[in-house]
């Protein structure tokens, strides 16, 4: 039924998809583990750092569970003890970032800075009654629109190893 010509495109669709999904996960996993990761309690009312990499950062809420909700809205104050300045933190809830690590853990973005020059920073905020006994906090370089372009690559890919496969086998079945 189908032309054998057919056969061979699907089977190079199929490898192709296969291949891009393999790359393109590990780009994602990349995205999301490569730079910086600082991680402390919560529940710490302060917490000096060092940023090696200007740039900018995201500080994200690390809760074991998948239920409850993210406190929001925190009032993080971050210093620069080399220079003595304080730096902006500008809080915000980005859903579209929220993720979960291979412990199942769920990390959640919940504020976002940059600092122009390497350092040592202390972070401060005072809402520490609003996180439970596990939660961490942490910071990390901010993937912005990479991963959000990541996971639509995965899909891709994904749609075009599964779309060649399936082709691929009725072109041979229906042979």
């Amino acid at each position: 039924m189908f032309p054998l010509w057919s056969i061979f495109l699907f089977a190079f669709l199929a490898v192709l998809g296969a291949t891009l999904l393999i790359k393109s996960i590990g780009k994602l996993i990349a995205v999301y583990n490569t730079g910086t990761r600082i991680e402390w309690s919560a529940q710490l009312p302060e917490f000096d750092f060092a940023l090696k990499d200007p740039g900018a950062y995201e500080i994200a809420v690390k809760r074991p569970s998948s239920t409850g909700i993210i406190p929001t809205g925190i009032p993080f104050q971050l210093s620069d003890l080399s220079g003595g300045k304080t730096v902006p933190v500008r809080a915000f809830v980005n859903l579209l970032s929220q993720r979960k690590d291979m412990s199942g853990n769920r990390i959640v973005p919940i504020a976002e800075f940059a600092i122009e020059q390497p350092g040592n920073y202390r972070i401060t905020h005072p809402a520490m009654e609003r996180f439970k006994a596990n939660d961490k906090l942490i910071v990390m370089p901010k993937t912005g629109s990479k991963g959000f372009l990541m996971i639509f690559a995965v899909l891709f890919s994904a749609f075009l190893f599964i779309g060649g496969l399936v082709l691929f086998l009725l072109s041979v079945i229906k042979k």
